[in-house]
C-alpha cells in the first residue's frame, strides 16, 4: 500500500490520533504533511508507505480556512479553551478586509507547532509557560462571509504556516471554530480514507517528466537525464511515480527515489 489518502479530520484527535488509525487499516507506515491541531477540523493530508518520503514536496502548499471568530475578547490561546485575556473594541468589517499581505503574527499557544521538541497546545495544556515565536504569514485573501458583531465568518487563503488563531487575535478576538478546506490543489470534498491515491496523484502541484525505460534505469542508479525545467520535478514511467528530481543547468537531478511499483 503505497499512496496519499485524504481525510476528513474532525474535531478531537489529533493529527497523530488520524496516522495512528491509518497504520492500522492498511498496515503499513503512515505519516501526514502538515499538522491540525485537535480543536481544528478539515483535510489532512496523509502519506502511506514509501510515499511517506514525498511529504516534504506537500508541506509548503497555500491552505484555505474557515473560521468564526468572536470579536472584542481576546484569550490565551486565540481559542475559546484559553483563559480571557482582555476585552477589545470590536473589529469593523473595513478593519476585518484589510488584514491581507504580508504581516507578521504571533504563534498561538494553542497550536501544535513545536516548542523544544514538543508540541505548543500540550505544553499549554500542562501550564507550562513558554515564549512563544512570530512568523511572517501571508492572507493572499480573506472574505467576510458573515459580520454579525461581535461574531464574524471567515474565509481565509493564506501561506503555509499561517495560524488562524493569530488572525484571529490579531483582529482582537478569538477563535470559536476553524475548517481547513483546502490544501494546495486538494479540497475536503474528495476526503475519502478508504481510498488510496497513487503517489504521482501526490504532488499533482509539480511540474512532471515522462521518462523512457533507459532513463528510468538512470534515475534509479542515481544519475540525471536532461530537462530544462527547474527546481522539484515528478519523474515517472508507464503511470508510475519513480522519483522527485531536482532539475538545474538542463539536467534533472533524482532527489527522491521510490522503490519500483
Amino acid at each position: 500500500m503505497n499512496g496519499l489518502v485524504l481525510v476528513d479530520k474532525p474535531v478531537g484527535p489529533s493529527s497523530f490520533d488520524i496516522v495512528k488509525r491509518l497504520r492500522g487499516r492498511y498496515g503499513v507506515k503512515a505519516g501526514h504533511a502538515g499538522t491540525l491541531d485537535p480543536q481544528a477540523s478539515g483535510l489532512l493530508l496523509c502519506l502511506l508507505g514509501p510515499s511517506t518520503r514525498l511529504a516534504r514536496y506537500l508541506v509548503g502548499l497555500d491552505k484555505r480556512y474557515s473560521t468564526e471568530i468572536r470579536l472584542g475578547l481576546r484569550t490565551t490561546t486565540g481559542d475559546g479553551e484559553g483563559a480571557l485575556l482582555e476585552e477589545t473594541e470590536i473589529a469593523s468589517r473595513d478593519e476585518i478586509e484589510a488584514l491581507e499581505g504580508e504581516i507578521e503574527l504571533v504563534v498561538p499557544r494553542a497550536s501544535a507547532v513545536k516548542i523544544e521538541g514538543e508540541r505548543a497546545y500540550k505544553l499549554h495544556r500542562r501550564g507550562v509557560a513558554v515564549e512563544m515565536p512570530t512568523r511572517r504569514s501571508t492572507i493572499h485573501a480573506l472574505q467576510v462571509r458573515r459580520y454579525e458583531p461581535p461574531l464574524a465568518e471567515l474565509d481565509l487563503h493564506v501561506s503555509s504556516g499561517t495560524y488562524v488563531r493569530a488572525i484571529a487575535d490579531a483582529l482582537g478576538g478569538h477563535c470559536r471554530t476553524i475548517r481547513r478546506n483546502a490544501v494546495g490543489p486538494f479540497r475536503v470534498e474528495d476526503a475519502d480514507e478508504e481510498r488510496v491515491l497513487l503517489p504521482l496523484a501526490a504532488l499533482v502541484d509539480l511540474p512532471e517528466r515522462a521518462l523512457t525505460e533507459a532513463e528510468e534505469s538512470l534515475i534509479r542508479s542515481g544519475r540525471p537525464v536532461p530537462g530544462g525545467k527547474e527546481g522539484p520535478v515528478a519523474l515517472h514511467f508507464d503511470g508510475h511515480l519513480v522519483a522527485v528530481g531536482q532539475g538545474e543547468g538542463g539536467l534533472i537531478r533524482p532527489e527522491t527515489v521510490l522503490p519500483p511499483a
